[in-house]
């Protein structure tokens, strides 16, 4: 094989199907997976990301599984544990004071979920993931011991000092650079006026788009032929209108799906720029857990995708 072969092999195609029957097989699994993911990673952006890690992960490893999976959501929840783990190692650390007055191991679960949004910055990982399979999922200490793969005395002794960050409120938070306001009015512009050529002028040559957890484009091009234009298709008995959104402390593009004159939330975009022109398009058209969220905080109504084609 040469370097410019195409890799189009007849088995790529038996293992996308696979992957989506074993998806398939998840799904009923997919709404608890997203809830432990927010609480892991403190924001539903970085909760899909980890859904979709998580599940790519997931299937690679029970592909080499020689056995039956005998708990599917403990095991699913362990893959996505060091899937988080494995992407905190990779971020630059974040410095905080970690208070030193510890709360009792009675401490009302209802007070984590409550002080979830400033003790989800302060943890490391390991005592995060205890604390979020304890205290709101209801695990016991033995599953989340085989969960986390560590012993029920080091779990308790997570849960104990994960508790004892609950009264200070002192975090840090890495922000995600801002991208370009207004290319991404000028994408909204041209998105809402079905304009492709303008649409793809505003990408880079070598762009990518992302429809999470279902397809990847490489190349304005392909990206034009693929998703732009399967989406901004005008013979559709209804049409898209795009428009800047501020939620969750970024500029997004939150796409409305129009029928009888009637709008609903049905895809959101959210674009990484460079230069004045899009680098990378992530769409979440198949996250229905995080639409929904989504749509709630924007206090829209809802249309949802399923999790595929």
């Amino acid at each position: 094989m040469t370097m410019t072969d195409a890799l189009d092999l007849p088995e790529l195609k038996a293992t996308r199907q696979a992957r989506r029957e074993f998806l398939d097989r998840l799904e009923p699994l997919r709404s608890d997976l997203y809830k432990y993911c927010r609480r892991l990673t403190g924001n539903a952006f970085d909760a899909e990301d980890l859904v979709q890690e998580s599940l790519a992960r997931a299937f690679t490893q029970a592909a080499q599984a020689h056995s039956p999976i005998a708990n599917p959501r403990a095991w699913l929840f362990r893959v996505a544990t060091n899937a988080y783990v494995d992407s905190y190692r990779r971020q630059s650390p974040v410095l905080v004071d970690a208070p030193e007055q510890a709360a009792p191991d009675t401490a009302d679960p209802a007070e984590v979920r409550d002080a979830w949004a400033e003790l989800v910055t302060l943890l490391p990982p390991q005592e995060r993931a205890a604390l979020a399979l304890k205290d709101l999922f209801g695990f016991t200490l033995t599953e989340v011991a085989d969960v986390l793969r560590t012993s029920v005395g080091a779990v308790k002794a997570a849960l104990h000092r994960g508790r004892g960050r609950l009264a200070d409120p002192e975090r840090s938070l890495k922000n995600r650079e801002a991208p370009d306001r207004r290319l991404l009015d000028a994408v909204a512009d041209a998105f809402t006026a079905y304009d492709v050529p303008r649409l793809t002028a505003l990408l880079l040559e070598d762009a990518d788009s992302e429809i999470l957890g279902v397809l990847t484009e490489y190349g304005a091009d392909n990206i034009r032929r693929g998703s732009i234009e399967h989406t901004l298709d005008p013979s559709k008995p209804y049409h898209y209108t795009a428009d800047v959104v501020d939620l969750w402390g970024e500029s997004v593009l939150a796409i409305h799906i129009v029928r009888d004159g009637h709008a609903a939330l049905n895809d959101l975009m959210r674009l990484t720029t460079e230069d004045g022109k899009v680098w990378s398009i992530r769409w979440y058209y198949f996250s229905p857990d995080f639409l929904t969220e989504a749509a709630a905080t924007l206090n829209e109504p809802v249309e949802l995708n399923g999790h595929h084609y």
